[in-house]
């Protein structure tokens, strides 16, 4: 359940925040066929880049659990896409505010959805 929460963190931050769904979809397609024809896949994700997503992570969680909340008692659209717009200022702020950059924080949030030794690796940290 974490890890789904992480990959909605991160899609909303691409979809929000760097306004390109399709460009992430088409990068992790990019990444499974290297991984799948033998290639490596990425560059190792280093333990300060790891220190810096887990409390990354912990502050987006917080912001979309609060915007969740607030999402669902919105009047209509209008009131829903100012919302999102805010919730994804907070969330880039709050990844920003960690010493890290939307970029790593998608592709680490990528990663950790296939790749257990990164898991293991983030649980260490948390």
């Amino acid at each position: 359940m974490k890890h789904l929460k992480t990959l909605t963190a991160a899609i909303a931050l691409a979809t929000f925040g760097m306004g390109a769904p399709a460009v992430m979809a088409q990068a992790g397609g990019a990444a499974q066929q290297q991984y799948e024809q033998g290639q490596p896949a990425a560059a190792p994700i280093s333990d300060d880049n790891l220190k810096k997503f887990v409390e990354a992570d912990k502050e987006v969680a917080e912001i979309r659990d609060e915007f969740s909340e607030k999402l669902s008692k919105a009047e209509n659209q209008e009131d829903a896409q100012k919302l999102q717009l805010e919730a994804q200022e907070k969330m880039v702020e709050a990844v920003q505010d960690a010493d890290l950059d939307v970029a790593t924080y998608n592709e680490i949030a990528t990663r950790m959805q296939t790749d257990p030794e990164l898991q293991q690796r983030a649980e260490s940290h948390r």
